[in-house]
């Protein structure tokens, strides 16, 4: 059954026109990005399958195609419909960033969790800014198992002369979902610290994210 059979007053479209998309629920969103079901298969019994396959929509975003496809009325077109949907929100969440001066962690870390909180591996990434605290530009520069040793300070600050940035912003993720700071964590931020000093660049926080969370070293007076 489409959408378009269903009861008017059910139709997800009809009562997000009514009182916007934020007052649908989860399986009425999924019901409205899915469109359509199946022969076998309404949208309505699609969209709560995702809703509970992906636990509330909580492991959406690492779910791969074939794990989406394993949901009876979702083929590929639709995987792909929702996967181009979870990658549009994440392009605006950066967008919204480059847009405006970082002020605060959270000015980032709704894009730094989409983007990166979900990774199996660590990676971290340079947040290069200009006078303004705008975004400049930033980049991926190290990925694995993340340590003083891993970390070279050089790579840092060349990109950051290159760009000619102001300040840097480091962030990078825990895969284990536990944003706690670990000893590495301490060491490589307070080396790098020492490093900004003497190169006249200064780093203004180191944001550790997870999925829906996050630490910052600033908010929590560790940059030393």
């Amino acid at each position: 059954m489409r959408i378009k059979d269903m009861e008017i007053q059910q139709r997800p479209r009809e009562k997000a026109l009514r009182s916007g998309v934020k007052s649908l629920n989860d399986a009425e969103l999924a019901a409205l990005l899915l469109s359509s079901g199946v022969k076998q298969r309404t949208v309505e019994q699609i969209a709560h399958d995702l809703v509970r396959k992906s636990e509330n929509f909580s492991r959406l975003p690492k779910m791969t195609l074939e794990e989406l496809m394993e949901i009876e009325g979702i083929r590929e077109a639709k995987a792909f419909q929702i996967q181009a949907a979870l990658e549009l929100s994440m392009r605006a969440m950066r967008a919204q960033s480059y847009a405006r001066p970082i002020h605060k962690p959270q000015d980032l870390v709704l894009w730094f969790e989409m983007e990166y909180g979900i990774l199996a591996q660590e990676h971290f990434v340079c947040v290069y800014l200009d006078t303004k605290g705008e975004i400049i530009t930033h980049k991926v520069l190290f990925k694995g198992s993340l340590n003083e040793s891993v970390i070279h300070p050089r790579e840092i600050f060349r990109e950051a002369f290159i760009h000619n940035a102001n300040s840097i912003i480091l962030v990078h993720n825990h895969p284990s979902n536990d944003v706690t700071p670990s000893p590495a964590d301490l060491s490589t931020t307070s080396l790098l610290i020492n490093v900004s000093k003497t190169m006249g660049i200064k780093i203004t926080d180191h944001i550790i994210v997870g999925q829906n969370k996050y630490y910052s070293f600033k908010e929590h007076r560790a940059l030393h």
